[in-house]
């Protein structure tokens, strides 16, 4: 289970598969060149993160290498008249989106679970205010605390108490506070 932190660094990585598209549009030769460094800092956020398919990053970057080395990605056939840079660009736009879409299927679960948490944190903070357990935005020096002091008070109601266990059950206690805090501040006046 990734963090939520995690999500959105392996998101923001995801992000930039559009600027490499760029660069390759506008036939940049610095092309396959970046994919091989935007491949090599995903596979590191993915080794950071203990996610099994950082063998399948590496390969896709050495891919590219092999191209450049003159042989030809699995696949992929030669057409005469095609040179070598031609052949590696191929291979950069191979391994780009195989790699983009290894990912991408990655964390479609992980971020279908931590919507599931902010459906049901919207829920649980809809009826805390019904409630009048939740008044406005928590305002003061520590905020980490006072967001600690609503949960506690969340999870000690009897009719909340379920919401907060299923909502750290999907991203444990800290993603938890996390959601609390985003909600709160996108749904609730100051």
């Amino acid at each position: 289970m990734l963090r939520i932190i995690n999500i959105e660094e392996i998101q923001r990585m995801l992000n930039n598969v559009s600027v490499l598209v760029d660069l390759q549009q506008r036939h940049d030769s610095a092309f396959d060149e970046n994919v091989k460094i935007w491949l090599a800092k995903l596979g590191k956020i993915l080794e950071s993160n203990q996610i099994m398919f950082t063998c399948e990053i590496a390969s896709q970057r050495a891919t590219i290498l092999a191209a450049e080395n003159g042989i030809l990605p699995p696949g992929m056939e030669m057409y005469s008249g095609i040179g070598k840079r031609k052949i590696v660009q191929a291979a950069a736009t191979l391994s780009l989106r195989n790699a983009s879409r290894l990912v991408t299927d990655y964390l479609r679960k992980e971020v279908d679970r931590v919507a599931d948490a902010e459906r049901m944190m919207r829920q649980i903070i809809a009826m805390a205010k019904a409630k009048g357990l939740i008044t406005a935005m928590p305002i003061g020096n520590d905020h980490t605390e006072l967001l600690k002091s609503i949960w506690r008070n969340l999870a000690a109601d009897a009719e909340l108490a379920p919401g907060t266990i299923n909502v750290e059950g999907l991203v444990g206690p800290h993603d938890a506070l996390i959601i609390l805090d985003r909600i709160m501040a996108s749904d609730l006046q100051v």
